[in-house]
């Protein structure tokens, strides 16, 4: 009598990582591990892309603490970076970009944050916050606004300008007057200040606006204020929670009309009225026990950003790389590794490209600002010439396989992964057993290919064989398998499923 056949199979990659979970306790579509790894749209895993600077030299020898991207009534859009107290500026062409010379003085401390808003001259500029009185760049010239308040973090809200982050007064925010940036906490002018103990006297850490609120994010507790007509504002906060804020400034992003930002207790969503965790029971959190071993510095330094690109909200954490949540699928992957913590990551901002596309840079801590997910490129650190840089890994661990009954022991036959290698000459599948261990290279991809001399043909599917089923020979004995995708070639590929069978062992 032939040995019974046993199956089991990972059918999609959507539920994103889960590393936290007991491996009994995973879903089929999770993973153990996804280094270099994000989720599509469809819920298949793919590689990231790489990083290119954009420049042939540093902007100078210290991190670059923060960019903005000032997009110009003329249509120019004007891609700002502080480094080292000076704004350098530049805008999107052919690589190498030619950053302008230091402007100005800002603090080589703070991390600066940026708004565009209306001055008292009607003129649209960007307004400044480094912990100082505002700053103001008008496309050519900086200038420092003595009369307004000093704050380290700006917001535009209900058409006037906010502001936080005084050393003298912790616990306060501060307006403009109507589309005049430059008033902001100006009492003689129309600006002013409110003093916010919805929670007690409690310091502001960040500002988001949603929806007709002003959501106010303190250590613990988020007040609001909340603005109902164009010269009308509630003076008098509310709270919206008082359970749960952030001391990591920067990690306050709004999107769609709900906010996220990191706590002590990991990532979290809220809008005007509801404040809740991202993790759940089946979902897991990945950052919450890395966010439990940080220092109070290293809080301070988490990044994050929206890629409306990919609707990926980008989580920075230094030392241990960039994680994804995606906002469709809500699913984890990450982290990015390489190029994104050495150097290490200190700006996370967004820009326009050349076909009208939002792309992210990434500033680091040795003074430059890179492309991220450049196109064409599969390295990190390419130089400005796209040439140069370092290979990095994707590593994919699917959920574990029992194949039915953990107490059972079975023999591995075969393994079916279907993927699209894109291109990739370096991709592999591992399997583990507890007892045994194995390995096997798939064959080098010609996919996107043209011609006999390998020449890449665009970045599309041109020549391009779609998906296809690998069927990988698998040995070796045991009571579950783990299996790792594993991919170190330069190209992005894509992989969408995994199979396996195995036979039953004991009596026949």
């Amino acid at each position: 009598m032939a040995r019974e056949p046993l199956f089991d199979q990972q059918p999609a990659m959507s539920g994103g990582l889960n590393d936290v979970s007991d491996e009994s306790a995973m879903q089929p579509d999770q993973l153990r591990r996804t280094v270099n790894m994000r989720l599509t749209d469809y819920g298949a895993a793919t590689k990231r892309g790489g990083t290119r600077r954009s420049s042939t030299a540093v902007l100078a020898s210290a991190p670059v603490l923060n960019g903005f991207t000032f997009q110009q009534d003329s249509g120019t859009n004007q891609i700002l970076a502080v480094c080292n107290g000076a704004l350098r500026t530049t805008t999107w062409g052919t690589f190498p970009w030619t950053w302008a010379s230091p402007a100005g003085t800002l603090s080589t401390t703070v991390a600066p944050d940026f708004a565009q808003f209306r001055n008292t001259a009607g003129n649209d500029v960007v307004f400044i916050a480094d912990g100082g009185p505002l700053n103001e760049w008008t496309g050519s010239a900086l200038t420092e606004i003595a009369t307004t308040a000093s704050v380290d973090t700006i917001q535009v809200h209900n058409e006037r300008l906010w502001g936080c982050g005084n050393s003298s007064f912790p616990d306060s925010v501060f307006y403009s007057d109507l589309n005049k940036g430059d008033t902001l906490g100006d009492a003689g002018n129309g600006g002013g200040q409110i003093v916010v103990r919805t929670f007690g006297d409690e310091k502001i850490v960040g500002l988001a606006s949603v929806n007709t609120s002003l959501l106010i994010f303190h250590r613990r507790g988020i007040s609001r204020i909340t603005g109902y007509g164009q010269d009308d504002i509630t003076s008098s906060p509310a709270g919206v929670t008082a359970d749960v804020g952030t001391i990591a400034a920067k990690s306050i992003v709004a999107n769609n009309n709900i906010a996220f930002f990191i706590s002590e207790r990991g990532l979290y969503r809220c809008n005007e009225s509801d404040v809740a965790p991202i993790g759940t029971p089946t979902k897991p959190d990945p950052i919450l026990p890395i966010i439990r071993k940080l220092s109070s510095a290293n809080f301070d330094n988490i990044r994050c950003i929206i890629n409306r690109a990919t609707k990926e909200l980008w989580i920075s954490i230094p030392t241990y790389g960039c994680f994804q949540y995606h906002t469709v699928l809500d699913s984890w992957s990450g982290p990015w590794d390489e190029g994104y913590v050495a150097p290490e990551t200190t700006a996370l901002f967004e820009t326009i490209n050349g076909e009208g596309l939002p792309v992210v840079l990434r500033g680091d801590a040795s003074g430059w600002v890179s492309l991220c997910d450049a196109p064409n490129i599969y390295r990190d650190n390419a130089s400005a010439a796209g040439t140069g840089g370092t290979r990095y890994t994707m590593v994919a661990q699917l959920h574990r396989l029992y194949c039915g009954d953990d107490a059972l022991a079975k023999a591995l036959r075969f393994g079916y992964l279907t993927a699209q290698l894109k291109g990739s000459d370096q991709c592999r599948v591992e399997w583990n057993t507890g007892e045994s261990y194995g390995s096997y290279e798939l064959p080098p991809s010609t996919d996107q290919t043209w011609g006999a001399s390998g020449t890449t043909w665009g970045t599309g599917t041109w020549g391009g064989s779609g998906s296809q089923s690998y069927r990988i020979q698998m040995g070796g004995t045991g009571y579950y398998t783990d299996v790792t995708i594993i991919d170190s070639g330069e190209a992005l590929p894509i992989f969408s499923q995994f199979k396996l069978q195995t036979f039953a062992l004991g009596r026949r």
